[in-house]
């Protein structure tokens, strides 16, 4: 499992709807979402899953929302699923997933 923690600038819904546009375009497939309402405004839980032929497996991305003061958000994103087989070889699809979500982050910035 990979993690990895930003602040962003922007609304809680903004960036709930970027990512959602542009995973989609990187074959993503969102699964589920849940928003929850906090001190300052809703935010989001939500899960994308990419297939990869490359080990006929199924990773997910898990992605917490959390609005902060000063119209910023904390994005906080978990990788899962990457592991496969016996000796939990990861094949760098966590790695892979991780670049995606960088470059993202930065054309959003």
């Amino acid at each position: 499992m990979k993690e990895k923690q930003v602040i962003l600038n922007g609304n809680s819904l903004e960036i709930l709807e970027y990512f959602k546009k542009n995973l989609k375009f990187e074959r993503y497939e969102q699964s589920t979402t849940y928003g929850f309402d906090f001190e300052y405004g809703k935010g989001y839980l939500t899960v994308f899953e990419k297939y990869f032929s490359r080990n006929d497996s199924v990773a997910s991305l898990t992605l917490h929302i959390h609005p902060l003061e000063n119209e910023q958000v904390e994005l906080i994103m978990i990788v899962s699923g990457s592991e496969t087989g016996i000796f939990k070889i990861d094949w760098w699809i966590g790695k892979s997933i991780l670049k995606t979500m960088n470059k993202l982050i930065e054309e959003f910035k």
